[in-house]
């Protein structure tokens, strides 16, 4: 059964013996824990799921999820990383706009 699985998600036998022989113990979060360490909503965790920006959670059951401890983890630290790299230079910068189009200032709206 367990190669029926490993062949359906296709992980490789490498990666599998990495999966199944790390040195790190798997931890799986229950959406609380994920909640309170990413400090997102439920629906924003699913936003950034389905715009793969955040790791998937893993089936553990019928009706039951999980997210990987580390995979979480990992993304948070990602997400420090990349608010602290340096602002753009000045030459970068976004010009204002101009004024609002011609649609918008009809009659019908003025």
């Amino acid at each position: 059964m367990e190669s029926k699985l490993v062949e359906h998600l296709g992980i490789s036998s490498g990666s599998r013996k990495a999966i199944l022989s790390g040195s790190d113990e798997i931890i799986f979060w229950r959406l609380p824990e994920v909640k309170a360490v990413t400090g997102l909503s439920k629906s924003s965790l699913y936003e950034l799921i389905r715009a793969n920006n955040f790791p998937s959670p893993v089936h553990l059951g019928a009706r039951t999820v999980a997210w990987v401890a580390s995979e979480v983890k990992q993304w948070a630290a990602e997400r420090i990383l990349s608010s602290r790299t340096p602002a753009p230079s000045v030459g970068s910068r976004r010009m204002p706009q101009g004024a609002l189009p011609a649609q918008w200032a009809s009659k019908k709206w003025a």
